[in-house]
C-alpha cells in the first residue's frame, strides 16, 4: 500500500518552526550562540573592555575648577552613535569642547549645568581608544566632603539594526572638597 502525501502550507510553515526552535535550542545548550545581552565578539583578538573609565582628582578646593577624563575602548568593528553622558554633584558646573575628545566628537553639550554630554557617529573599528575631557568648577560655598560622580555610555554595534548598549562609568567615582 502505497501512501500519497501532499503537505500544506501550513504544514511546511510548523515544521520550519519546529526546526529553527531545535536548532537554536542546541547552539543555545551548547554555547555557540554567544552572548545574548552583550555586544558581538571581537574576531581580532581578546574581546577589549567596553566600559568608560573616569578620572578624577583626590583632592579640590571650593571655587576650583578641575579635569576630569573619560576614556573608553571600542568593543568591536563597526562601533558607532556613541553617547557618553557624565554628571556631577548637583549644582557645580561644567564645561565640555569637542577640541578636548580624541578622536574628535561631533557634538558636545551641557543640558543642565552639572551633565557634561560628548557624541561621536562613527562606525570606529575595534580597539579604537576614545578620550574624553570636560572641566568641572567646585561652587565657592560647598561644604568639605566627598562628592560622587556617575555617568554612562550608550552606543550601537553594526550592522543595521542593532541594538544598543549601555554601559556605567567606572574609576574615580569621588572627589573630595577639602577644608
Amino acid at each position: 500500500m502505497k501512501l500519497k502525501c501532499k503537505p500544506t502550507r501550513a504544514g511546511v510553515s510548523v515544521l520550519q518552526v519546529v526546526l529553527i526552535g531545535g536548532l537554536l535550542a542546541t547552539l543555545v545548550a551548547l554555547g555557540c550562540a554567544g552572548p545574548i545581552n552583550g555586544p558581538p565578539d571581537n574576531d581580532n583578538g581578546p574581546q577589549v573592555p567596553d566600559q568608560p573609565v573616569r578620572e578624577v582628582p583626590d583632592l579640590v578646593q571650593a571655587g576650583d575648577e578641575f579635569q576630569i577624563t573619560v576614556t573608553l575602548v571600542s568593543p568591536g568593528d563597526g562601533f558607532h552613535a556613541i553617547g557618553l553622558t557624565e554628571i556631577a554633584p548637583s549644582g557645580w558646573e561644567v564645561s565640555v569642547d569637542v577640541a578636548w575628545t580624541e578622536p574628535r566628537a561631533w557634538r558636545a553639550r551641557t543640558q543642565e549645568a552639572e551633565t557634561a554630554e560628548y557624541i561621536w557617529e562613527g562606525p570606529y573599528d575595534a580597539g579604537v581608544e576614545f578620550t574624553a575631557v570636560f572641566k568641572v568648577r567646585v561652587p565657592v560655598d560647598a561644604e568639605p566632603g566627598s562628592y560622587a560622580f556617575s555617568g554612562l555610555v550608550k552606543y550601537y554595534i553594526e550592522p543595521h539594526p542593532a541594538p544598543s548598549y549601555e554601559k556605567e562609568t567606572a574609576g574615580d567615582m569621588t572627589v573630595t572638597v577639602s577644608s
